[in-house]
């Protein structure tokens, strides 16, 4: 993901005035494509991945809130919404649970947009990469947990101790081409069906 790329969601009027306001980021941000429909806009989202996208709240074919929804379940980047008043508070009261999801009240405030759409970029990245590193941990403690479960099958159907254990597991997993996790799952799924016999 190149963390300089923006997706504008708005009329041409109020995209002219964005563009501008980026223009002055250190980041340089570019904007990569405009539209002002939901879903044209989700279509381009899901193929070009952008740093982050900015939207109106109100669109030709969905609301703002409605669009950033769809982006946050598909875990892309985050969404600053630019709206009124009346709209901000609605919103301010949905989004309580999001992290992805940003709003600014219109008219829009250079320093404000700017800020924000550089904080949302920064946040989304650092909070996508913690979770990779949690799905990593627990794929990895999945993974102990089932070859120490096969390790503990073998030492008792077969009395190894559990060093033989580990190494009957390892050489399965050579032998066959596997990882060591797979010939486990295979161990215990084997196991399994026999004792429910």
């Amino acid at each position: 993901m190149d963390n300089s790329k923006i997706i504008l969601v708005c009329s041409d009027n109020l995209a002219n005035e964005i563009k501008t306001v980026l223009s002055l980021s250190q980041n340089t941000f570019s904007i990569i494509y405009l539209s002002n429909s939901g879903n044209e806009a989700l279509r381009k989202i899901s193929m070009m991945l952008p740093a982050a996208v900015i939207t109106d709240y109100t669109l030709l074919d969905m609301n703002g809130f409605t669009l950033a929804s769809k982006i946050e379940e598909l875990r892309i980047c985050p969404t600053i919404i630019l709206t009124s008043m009346t709209q901000s508070d609605y919103i301010d009261d949905l989004k309580k649970h999001s992290i992805d999801i940003f709003c600014i009240t219109k008219p829009i405030n250079n320093q404000v947009l700017l800020h924000t759409t550089e904080l949302a970029v920064r946040l989304s990245h650092k909070f996508y990469d913690m979770e990779k590193k949690v799905l990593n941990l627990e794929q990895q403690l999945e993974e102990r947990k089932n070859v120490d479960r096969a390790r503990g099958i073998l030492m008792k159907k077969f009395k190894l101790d559990e060093a033989q254990a580990y190494r009957n597991l390892q050489k399965k997993a050579m032998d066959s081409g596997r990882t060591i996790n797979d010939i486990a799952k295979t161990i215990i799924k084997m196991f399994d069906f026999i004792e429910d016999k």
